[in-house]
């Protein structure tokens, strides 16, 4: 048990990791062109763990999916990899990875909140609250954070359309029959999210990027990085986590991404954390803990909204 939690914290970690790694690959690559690059190594390395038969288990078979469920996937893949990964990337341009990291965790509360707008499905108070102590933590990073180094409602804006996307994501998820595994359902949205960016990375960003003089290391390393760690290995250990523990007990441990986000920006990047970015972190992860009392509490719920969990592609 004990390994199981010290794997998710990992898994916790690289996701934090993946904002600073992005940003630092954004100081020479296009947001699109990171995503690109990010998704065939994370394809490549996703194939590749589905086809060892001791893991099977745990993230399930990769297998084709059914002509008739196409249309499912081409969906889900327009939510994430692709409207997901555009804002969030085109937003680290304009903000921090603390900040974005604290907009993203709004996720597993706004996602709920969407779903009863849009179905009309039952949702508990905690969640409710929940939502509005978070979206008030953003709030406060609104206000005390803009004008300030790396700062700009740009940028938040952008970061709050990839917690959009995520409600669309998880919404047009269940439309899919529960027989596939997650890791097909992973690889395949990258496979078709990898098709929708290419017509903008062939017709925008290739032209530019082979009229640069050259591409360092450290930003391959980046983005290697990026598609074996969190996209990977945090996939697999998150797998694992919820297989164990169940998701509510899994998902507590992404209220540690922001920390470890803010924690690297401080170290890898030398970015000064401001009093009204902690404070609004404080904020955020506590409407989240708000809005996970009711499945803590194992109470019982009506709802058909399911467990929301932080996107495995982070």
């Amino acid at each position: 048990m004990v390994v199981v939690y010290v794997q998710l914290l990992f898994a916790m970690l690289f996701f934090g990791l993946s904002f600073v790694f992005t940003s630092m690959a954004l100081q020479e690559l296009s947001p699109v062109a990171i995503i690109v690059f990010r998704l065939v190594v994370s394809i490549a390395c996703l194939s590749a763990v589905g086809a060892i038969p001791g893991l099977r288990r745990t993230i399930g078979r990769l297998e084709r999916p059914a002509r008739g469920d196409a249309r499912f996937f081409v969906l889900i893949a327009l939510f994430q990899p692709f409207l997901y990964f555009l804002s969030e990337n085109t937003g680290l341009l304009y903000t921090t990875p603390a900040v974005a990291s604290i907009v993203i965790a709004t996720i597993p509360v706004v996602t709920p909140v969407g779903v009863y707008v849009i179905l009309r499905e039952r949702v508990s108070w905690y969640t409710i609250t929940g939502a509005f102590v978070s979206l008030a933590g953003v709030g406060v990073l609104v206000l005390g954070d803009l004008g300030s180094d790396g700062n700009d409602i740009r940028g938040i804006l952008l970061v709050f359309v990839s917690v959009l996307a995520a409600v669309g994501y998880s919404i047009s998820l269940r439309r899919l029959p529960d027989r596939y595994s997650s890791v097909t359902v992973v690889v395949w949205q990258n496979i078709l999210g990898l098709l929708y960016f290419m017509p903008l990375f062939l017709f925008r960003d290739l032209g530019p990027l082979l009229s640069q003089t050259g591409v360092s290391v450290q930003t391959w390393t980046a983005i290697l990085f990026l598609g074996v760690f969190p996209s990977t290995v945090s996939f697999v250990f998150l797998s694992r986590g919820i297989r164990t523990l169940g998701a509510a007990k899994a998902n507590i441990t992404t209220n540690t991404v922001p920390v470890f986000a803010a924690l690297f920006s401080i170290l890898v990047l030398g970015q000064p954390i401001l009093i009204s970015t902690v404070a609004g972190m404080m904020v955020v992860l506590s409407g989240v803990l708000i809005s996970q009392i009711s499945n803590l509490l194992g109470l019982s719920s009506r709802s058909r909204v399911p467990q929301v969990r932080w996107p495995v592609d982070t």
